[in-house]
């Protein structure tokens, strides 16, 4: 068998069979070669391709570790979202902040902050008032704690959303060359970008509750989602900017009205346990 003798620098001599010099790797974030299952270079670990158990893994393993370089990381993804998202999925991990982290902070900052506005609440009585809509004291409670629940857990609701916009978004863009963890992957970052342009529409509701900024902010809010999608297809499927269009507009419309469906079966699920209390 063929052996290559390697020299340590504590003077031992270290012996590669053939087929262990064979399994070199290059590592996918730095271009280094090596042997072992991190990079003695960069330090990055041996990667693989995403699946959704890896997904998990990554974002429990937010809340247990903290990195560097948060600020540069989000003006980055506002500008590349689907370049980064491409870097993650091709292995090139280790010189951006963690994806899953960023996204579990930008969204929990949006969350604290339309807490902090009361907008949904009063933009459901400007609206009963616009419509004159005559409300019992019951109904009209049942209908500010179901608001408020979605004020309040705005940050899960937008976590449930994201493998509900994937679905859609393999299912039209990625499947041919992606798996649907790594089209996760893209909408996480993809979300991470609309959080994050998300802090200026949140700044918007302390200006103000009535219909017509209601109706601006989601105009806006919708917008800047669109924007997301076509971004983020156009960098991570390298698509005229024309058919990235396109394919965002079918995934959000999809979704949109996906989600419409399950939001109106949640709430009509949650007055009727209410109700019977």
């Amino acid at each position: 068998m063929l052996f290559f003798y390697v020299f340590t620098f504590n003077k031992k001599p270290l012996f590669l069979s053939a087929n262990q010099f064979m399994q070199r790797q290059t590592c996918s974030n730095c271009g280094h070669i090596y042997t072992d299952s991190f990079c003695n270079q960069c330090g990055q670990k041996a990667v693989h391709r995403y699946t959704v158990s890896h997904v998990v893994h990554e974002l429990v393993h937010v809340f247990t570790h903290a990195d560097k370089g948060i600020f540069s990381f989000a003006w980055n993804i506002v500008k590349k979202p689907g370049s980064i998202a491409l870097d993650f999925v091709e292995g090139r991990r280790k010189r951006h902040f963690n994806l899953f982290q960023y996204l579990i902070i930008i969204v929990g900052i949006v969350t604290f902050l339309i807490a902090k506005t009361d907008f949904f609440d009063n933009t459901l009585k400007n609206l009963n008032a616009v419509g004159n809509a005559k409300l019992s004291i019951r109904q009209a409670q049942v209908q500010q704690d179901a608001m408020q629940l979605f004020q309040k857990y705005n940050n899960i609701v937008q976590m449930l959303l994201i493998p509900l916009f994937a679905f859609w978004g393999w299912l039209f863009v990625t499947r041919k060359k992606y798996n649907y963890a790594e089209t996760v992957v893209l909408h996480i970052a993809s979300s991470a970008q609309t959080n994050t342009l998300a802090l200026l529409t949140t700044l918007f509701m302390f200006w103000g509750s009535s219909l017509s900024a209601f109706v601006y902010i989601t105009a806006l809010s919708m917008g800047i989602m669109l924007y997301s999608f076509t971004v983020s297809y156009h960098q991570f499927m390298k698509l005229p900017l024309w058919k990235a269009f396109l394919y965002s507009l079918a995934v959000f419309l999809c979704s949109y009205i996906l989600q419409i469906i399950l939001t109106s079966i949640f709430v009509a699920v949650y007055v009727f346990f209410l109700s019977r209390k």
